[in-house]
């Protein structure tokens, strides 16, 4: 894998409020959301941006069905996974619950094929608290399932495996981990860096977003150590790179979303984007 300079960035869409989630539909288009509830549509090919709807909620992670509708996690008065019509615009709640409790702050959302959507919901940032969840929804949506595992120290980044493994990233004890047999199993430990968005490769090694220092690292499939692959010490170019989606037609290039700017980013960094899941729902 390359080690990228921020000189090789290139602007693929502005004028963005402070997109925090980004994610691929099946279609080639990019979505990703803004801080005051916006659902934004990118066209890679044109860089035109179009406002879909509004959740009237801050949209953390956002990712796409089969069909093409969005499923974004939305911080309002109520904090939902909501599901956005992407032809209409109109927004319905897809989960606000887990075991019967309201989420609290529902941060990523990725399917596995099965049409699960698995969520990493964070809880609280107050540092010396604990209480971050990993919940599957089912599909169709409605109440969440709280994996039975230790509370986890504000769980972020997720992805999911073609055999529906789940990987996430903690943000507030920084490390990469998975599940097996029910168990947490840190792949990863990320220190001195605040770990936000997580992308699996095709070679099944890990993207990590980090939310400060402005970094994007990679974790080899093995986990153990990482190396950074594209910094931005300064912060003017790349503020926030909260999470990450590759794009185009070999899933070879890699766009970044800055929460702390108004843009989305394009690299290339030579490694690919294993494909996404995209499960498909009556309506």
């Amino acid at each position: 894998m390359n080690i990228a300079s921020v000189s090789d960035l290139r602007q693929l869409a502005t004028g963005l409020d402070h997109p925090e989630g980004i994610a691929l539909a099946p279609d080639g288009m990019i979505w990703c959301g803004g801080e005051a509830g916006q659902i934004y549509r990118i066209d890679p090919s044109s860089s035109r941006v179009a406002e879909i709807a509004n959740t009237g909620g801050f949209i953390l992670g956002v990712c796409i069905d089969g069909a093409g509708y969005v499923y974004a996690c939305s911080l309002a008065e109520e904090a939902i996974v909501a599901r956005i019509d992407p032809a209409t615009g109109s927004v319905t709640p897809y989960c606000t619950t887990a075991n019967g409790l309201p989420l609290e702050t529902p941060n990523w959302a990725a399917f596995a094929s099965d049409g699960t959507l698995w969520l990493t919901d964070s809880g609280t940032e107050v540092l010396d608290v604990c209480n971050g969840r990993l919940i599957r929804i089912p599909p169709g949506g409605g109440d969440g399932a709280v994996v039975p595992i230790p509370a986890l120290h504000f769980p972020n980044g997720l992805c999911v495996n073609a055999e529906g493994q789940p990987f996430f990233v903690e943000t507030l004890t920084p490390r990469l981990s998975t599940i097996l047999d029910g168990t947490v199993v840190v792949l990863a430990d990320l220190p001195n860096h605040s770990p936000d968005g997580l992308a699996l490769c095709a070679d099944g090694s890990f993207l990590v977003a980090c939310y400060y220092p402005f970094r994007i690292l990679h974790v080899p499939r093995e986990g153990g150590s990482f190396r950074v692959v594209l910094d931005d010490p300064t912060g003017i170019h790349m503020p926030m790179p909260t999470n990450v989606a590759f794009f185009g037609a070999n899933l070879d290039t890699l766009a970044i979303a800055s929460l702390g700017g108004q843009v989305v980013n394009a690299i290339e960094i030579g490694v690919s984007g294993a494909p996404l899941q995209y499960p498909t729902f009556a309506v």
